[in-house]
Formats: C-alpha cells, structure tokens, sequence
C-alpha cells in the first residue's frame, strides 16, 4: 500500500471480515437485514469509513464496507 500511494498508484484490497470491520457498520447490517427479511433476496448496502490496523498500517486510509 505504501508503494502505490508514494506512485499515486490507486488501489483496491479486499479486506477479511473482523470483529472491529463489523462493529464499524453496524446501521448498515440492519438496513440490510431488515430489506433481505422484507424481499426474501440479498440485500447490499454499502459504507465509506477510514480505518486503520491497530500494528501494521502507518497511517488511516478509506475503505469502502459491503453489508450483506
């Protein structure tokens, strides 16, 4: 990550589902729980936060959360 941003290289990763990711959008779970009990169908809703790790990033940096 910190070699692309120094290129002003953008970037996507895909983050593993975690206790503090999930605590974060908590709104957007119960949105879409609520739309998937109403359709029957998945439902999406999406969240723009910052976050950063707690030991292996310098600094924060946005992210983009899909609640499902």
């Amino acid at each position: 990550m910190t070699q692309a941003e120094a290129h002003a290289v953008d970037f996507v990763f895909g983050l593993a589902k975690n206790a503090r990711l999930l605590a974060l959008i908590p709104e957007e779970l119960a949105t879409a729980a609520v739309a998937c009990a109403a359709t029957g169908q998945p439902a999406r809703v999406f969240a723009v936060r910052t976050y950063q790790t707690h030991d292996r990033w310098h600094r924060t940096r946005r992210m983009v959360a899909k609640a499902e």
